[in-house]
């Protein structure tokens, strides 16, 4: 079993929360969709700045978190994400937890008919813990900082286009996204871009199955320990399989598997593993004219 002292160097990555899928498509006037949803996660598979892979102590990290979208006009829709509740710890520490940071969304149609596309600006607000200390069961003396937010003010600029084929029910989504990242007490941390790719399709026209992939690399190549628990040169390949069913009126559940592989970019600063969700959603129809 490894030190404690080993993983004060290693990275917080929050790998349970992934957003929502980006598409071209906003809200109607008066139309929501919103979401409650608990992820669970846990790894031995944690990948260094170099790419190498080392096994550590057990690493798991829970979540609560809601998800909104609400149709302001036919082509502006607001979007929140907050994680209510992030559960992060080690197999030899404590679990501590707090609330996460805030992500608030604003997205423009800039074609809607044909060719649906939009633009999103996306800034994210320290909510959370930036520092939330969990003490070592192993070691009474020894502790790690496992934060339940970054610390750091950033910006997600997003454009998503998508289709869909007619009648037949299926659809895809393609987006492009650029972080612009700030820094936390006194240290900067490199921009990001992500990248992404959805195809859905309604089986017995009730249960919607999507399949997603996304991508995350940094701007710039982070090669030195600066602050790691900020996620600073973090990047991966993710996919994500789901399911949706109605369970009563406008409810719905929703399923969720999410893992990582090097497909698009090489796993960096992150623990690797499946992650688990279990959701339910509201939509909320538009008042009808």
């Amino acid at each position: 079993m490894k030190n404690l002292k080993f993983f004060q160097i290693l990275a917080l990555v929050f790998v349970v929360q992934e957003a929502s899928g980006q598409s071209g498509w906003t809200k109607t006037k008066g139309e929501g969709f919103f979401q409650t949803s608990f992820y669970t996660f846990n790894s031995k598979d944690y990948f260094t700045l170099d790419g190498e892979r080392l096994v550590t102590n057990r690493f798991h990290q829970q979540s609560i978190v809601f998800y909104g979208e609400y149709g302001v006009t036919d082509k502006f829709t607001i979007i929140a994400n907050l994680p209510l509740q992030n559960f992060n710890g080690f197999e030899t520490t404590e679990t501590v937890s707090g609330l996460g940071d805030l992500r608030l969304e604003f997205k423009h149609s800039l074609l809607k008919k044909y060719f649906p596309l939009a633009i999103s600006v996306a800034p994210e607000i320290p909510t959370g813990k930036a520092n939330n200390f969990a003490n070592s069961t192993v070691n009474d003396f020894e502790r790690i900082n496992l934060p339940s937010g970054d610390g750091e003010f950033n910006v997600w600029t997003t454009l998503a286009t998508s289709f869909a084929l007619g009648d037949f029910p299926f659809y895809g989504s393609l987006f492009g996204s650029y972080n612009y990242r700030t820094q936390y007490d006194g240290i900067s941390f490199s921009d990001q871009v992500a990248v992404g790719v959805e195809l859905g399709y309604k089986i017995a026209d009730k249960v919607w199955f999507n399949v997603r992939m996304n991508g995350l690399t940094s701007v710039d190549e982070i090669t030195e320990v600066t602050d790691f628990v900020r996620g600073d040169g973090t990047e991966y390949t993710s996919y994500t399989l789901g399911l949706s069913a109605p369970v009563y009126k406008e409810f719905h559940l929703s399923l969720t598997y999410r893992n990582f592989n090097d497909f698009l970019f090489d796993r960096k600063n992150i623990y690797s593993g499946g992650v688990f969700g279990i959701g339910i959603f509201y939509n909320l129809k538009p008042p009808t004219k």
